[in-house]
């Protein structure tokens, strides 16, 4: 990272230092981390260009010719290797206020050269946060930055904060006002701490007022910021490398615009209640495909100012890292949540100069005047081939060479409306039933955007209805042991997976096209159970999407004293494919991971 931009965020840090020392009650604590993971599943992560499943093999394209994505293939098997430190400063200057703040670093060390984990978010200036500073390898953040006021039933929190609603694991309903960072694990840390590590620290003002029947309204208003995805090449990312994606023009636009929204809960009689409202920019976004604006012939007389300045107003670049044959293109398009066909016509019809190079829509006249067939997916793939083949057996036209599409990132303002409540079963004592605790969550989205499944212009705009359901329970279950902490949930969402895809996207054919699906359904089970003594406890967290994919967590903690803990995780990932649930995103992913903590 460079100096001088550590130096900001730590001279911010500092500046905290003389406001503490005015402070009468002052507490310092922190903890210096050691995280590793290790894969032990298939060492190539598909999404990767050393992991694409086309490398090294030789396959005829639709005139026959063997083409060799000639690619080289990588053992990845370190998926994570980085050391970690957090200080936390937390004052107390009288009665009514108090300040906390968080220095936060991370260091990736011993891992490829070709990584980049933290580097150029697009937006930000290249950064995840306002307070953070970064490099290929490492970054360093201020997460927390806030002073709190207390007057009786009036708490406000004013400066750098993350704001948790909801209390699902996995599942994010309630659970909306920041966006996630998916930088340092994606969403396969610890699953029982909630994103604890992963919501987008943003400024704002966040408050509640508590009435005499203890009714409360809580409300907040915070600068938007998006979710931060995995950068390309490196072990977490679920955007495939023949992509390039412009974070920033669509940042550009929403960049001073605010996030805001209230919620008021109170009892009425055995039910606690909820009502939610928000209106946010959805901070995961929509990918469109957009100019590329890379001729690759410069410099090449005749060749720079015709086919070169055309295919740099497609959405198209001509590259090694791009797709080579059609085969390659239908299989990363069904693994994307894509339809190849729709993506291809999409490429062309909102893009004239694709029209000037020769390329032409797919539907069933053109194939059956050009082609003679009405096979949408036959036609596509002599296209296709038509501009990846560089043998000479293409017709005249064709032959430019493999080739990287470019998407852009946009976000839109959505309306959030919510309800829930929980309700305390009494039951015989003792007994499962008694102090089980029934949780739910429900949000409607009206004219919700999702990503268009050909990249359109247009994107797809539903309402979307989600659901959360559980049960959970602390019950002792021997004399000889504490209590077990065991929590069920089911999750419906009505359009889109866990990733926010569009659920029309998934259940791929024989012809590559996806089938699509009626809804998001998953389940999801945590257990917890501490040992005598309080120095071990054993995890076990697992997610099952209905469609057939899952993933299975059990892990150990060990905390021999108050300032030494080790976790050991394991992540087990299954996916009967047909690109029908949303663990076959993560399926090569599977990993020993864990974490060596020194805490003072």
């Amino acid at each position: 990272m460079n100096k001088s931009k550590i130096s900001v965020v730590l001279t911010a840090g500092l500046m905290l230092l003389p406001v503490v020392a005015m402070a009468a009650d002052v507490s310092v604590t922190g903890f210096i981390r050691q995280e590793t993971a290790v894969g032990t599943g298939d060492a190539n992560v598909y999404n990767q260009s050393y992991g694409n499943t086309f490398n090294q093999k030789t396959l005829p394209n639709t005139f026959g010719t063997p083409i060799t994505r000639d690619q080289p293939s990588e053992d990845t098997d370190w998926n994570l290797n980085a050391t970690r430190a957090e200080i936390d400063f937390k004052a107390r200057f009288n009665s009514a206020w108090e300040g906390f703040a968080k220095i936060r670093g991370v260091t990736q060390w011993g891992m490829d050269d070709e990584y980049d984990h933290f580097y150029d978010s697009g937006f930000n200036g290249g950064k995840g946060s306002v307070l953070e500073v970064n490099g290929e390898d490492g970054m360093m953040d201020i997460p927390a930055l806030y002073l709190d006021y207390n007057n009786g039933p009036l708490w406000l929190r004013m400066g750098q904060q993350q704001i948790a609603w909801g209390e699902a694991i996995f599942f994010r309903v309630f659970d909306i006002p920041n966006g996630l960072d998916l930088r340092r694990h994606s969403i396969l840390g610890v699953a029982a701490e909630e994103y604890s590590d992963s919501r987008v620290p943003s400024l704002g003002i966040r408050g509640s007022y508590r009435f005499d029947n203890d009714w409360e309204i809580e409300s907040f208003v915070q600068q938007f910021r998006p979710s931060v995805l995995g950068p390309q090449e490196t072990p977490y990312n679920f955007v495939g490398s023949q992509f390039r994606i412009d974070q920033s023009t669509g940042w550009n636009d929403k960049e001073d615009d605010f996030n805001f929204g209230a919620r008021i809960s109170g009892s009425v009689g055995n039910f606690d209640l909820q009502f939610m409202y928000s209106s946010r920019i959805n901070p995961d976004g929509t990918f469109r495909w957009t100019e590329s604006g890379i001729n690759p012939f410069v410099g090449i007389p005749g060749l720079e100012e015709t086919v070169g300045a055309l295919l740099s107003q497609t959405a198209f670049e001509l590259t090694p890292d791009g797709v080579w044959i059609s085969d390659e293109w239908f299989k990363y398009a069904g693994l994307t949540r894509l339809d190849g066909v729709d993506g291809l016509n999409a490429s062309i019809r909102d893009f004239p100069a694709a029209q000037a190079l020769g390329a032409f829509v797919v539907d069933e006249a053109t194939c059956q005047a050009l082609l003679g067939t009405t096979n949408l997916r036959d036609c596509a793939n002599f296209e296709l081939d038509l501009f990846y083949d560089t043998s000479g057996n293409a017709p005249p036209g064709g032959g430019l060479g493999p080739l990287a599409g470019h998407i852009i990132r946009e976000f839109d303002r959505e309306d959030i409306f919510g309800a829930g409540f929980t309700y305390v079963f009494n039951g015989e004592p003792n007994s499962l039933l008694d102090q089980l605790v029934l949780r739910t969550e429900f949000t409607f989205t009206p004219d919700r955007k999702f990503t268009a499944l050909g990249l359109d212009r247009e994107y797809i705009e539903e309402d979307e209805f989600i659901s959360n359901i559980s049960l959970e329970k602390y019950h002792r279950f021997s004399s000889a042991f504490p209590a077990s902490y065991f929590v069920l949930q089911w999750m419906h969402k009505s359009e889109s997976d866990l990733l926010g895809r569009h659920v029309d996207g998934f259940d791929t054919d024989k012809d590559g096209r996806p089938k699509g699906e009626d809804s998001f359904n998953a389940i999801a089970f945590a257990l917890q159970q501490p040992f005598p003594g309080l120095i071990w406890r054993a995890d076990l967290t697992v997610l099952y999407d209905v469609n057939g994919g899952v993933l299975v967590q059990p892990g150990v903690k060990w905390r021999p004293r108050d300032d030494v803990q080790l976790d050991v995780y394991y992540n087990y990932i299954e996916s009967d494919g047909d690109n029908n649930d949303v663990l076959e995103t993560f399926e090569d992913m599977d990993e020993v991971f864990a974490r060596l903590t020194w805490y003072f």
